[in-house]
């Protein structure tokens, strides 16, 4: 069994959040236009993690990569009181130790595997104390099945408490990345999303920065217009570099700054994911061209840098 070091979590990784039917062939499809990472869940009620798994073994099956040459990450999801619980790969009364072996084993199953290199909990519990038990239950899971742990949706003050008490420390961070804090501010119009303390999830942001925690942000793309409009400003260089905006926002946000950034995309266009891939290689040739090049595109970055890390 391989064991992956935190430098070979990918830049760029494969959402399948609310694929449902179409998990299998999106995923075989994203792995096909370059992407080496995948992030699904175990949880019913917005991933399908069977699907996702077909989705992998149809592309070793046809690639001379390995399972060793690809990033997996998966999440063991709280129960919320009111769901309902067919939808959790777990008995919902058990302990909490418990329902992390179950979802793990369920996890392993469903993707053919007998390690994932990442364990997410997917959201905090309403008291701190059993986040921290969930927490204690997926560091036994280290190292023999599973290679780093992480959190979903967290705010500061809990990765700090996490990160203080943990014998395995986080390793990565995935939040929702947004300037809204509450639905009024909020552009999505979708009801029953999280949303960061502070603008931009700064906050989460400056503490991975503290801990040399990967932030692995997700909602980019719809949910930050007013980033996708400054972008747009400088249309004519992305026409030189060949890129599109929502690249250029991706590759921003990348470079920010602020801490270390593993970008999660989840289009169901197979079409964008290969542009995706191919428009970072063409902005790395670009700023490989010259400095005067490298100049420009950073200009832009530090534009950007100061709407999310300061204002």
């Amino acid at each position: 069994m391989a064991f992956q070091r935190i430098a070979d979590i990918p830049a760029l990784t494969y959402g399948t959040a609310f694929k449902f039917d179409g998990s299998a062939a999106l995923t075989t499809s994203a792995l096909r236009a370059g992407f080496r990472g995948i992030d699904t869940a175990g949880s019913a009620t917005a991933y399908r993690e069977a699907l996702v798994g077909e989705g992998i073994t149809t592309f070793l099956a046809e690639s001379e990569l390995t399972r060793e040459n690809l990033y997996i990450q998966t999440k063991f999801s709280p129960y919320k009181e009111g769901k309902d619980p067919s939808g959790y790969p777990y008995d919902t009364e058990a302990a909490i130790e418990e329902q992390v072996e179950q979802s793990f084993a369920s996890s392993l199953k469903n993707l053919n595997m007998d390690y994932v290199d990442c364990l997410v909990l997917h959201s905090l519990y309403p008291d701190p104390n059993d986040t921290i038990r969930a927490w204690k239950a997926m560091e036994t899971l280290v190292p023999s099945r599973c290679s780093y742990l992480g959190l979903s949706n967290t705010d500061a003050q809990t990765l700090q408490k996490v990160y203080e008490v943990a014998r395995v420390k986080p390793t990565v961070v995935q939040n929702r990345f947004t300037k809204a804090t509450d639905s009024k501010s909020d552009e999505t119009d979708i009801p029953g999303l999280p949303y960061p303390q502070v603008s931009y999830d700064r906050d989460v942001r400056s503490c991975c920065r503290d801990y040399g925690v990967r932030y692995n942000p997700w909602g980019i793309l719809w949910g930050n217009s007013g980033l996708t409009e400054e972008v747009s400003k400088s249309d004519t260089l992305l026409q030189e570099i060949g890129i599109t905006k929502e690249t250029a926002l991706l590759a921003c946000i990348q470079a920010s700054g602020l801490c270390a950034v593993n970008l999660l995309c989840g289009t169901t266009r197979s079409d964008r994911m290969e542009e995706l891939i191919n428009d970072m290689k063409r902005l790395r040739t670009f700023c490989a061209s010259s400095e005067n090049s490298k100049g420009r595109w950073e200009a832009l970055v530090d534009t950007i840098s100061k709407r999310i890390n300061l204002d």
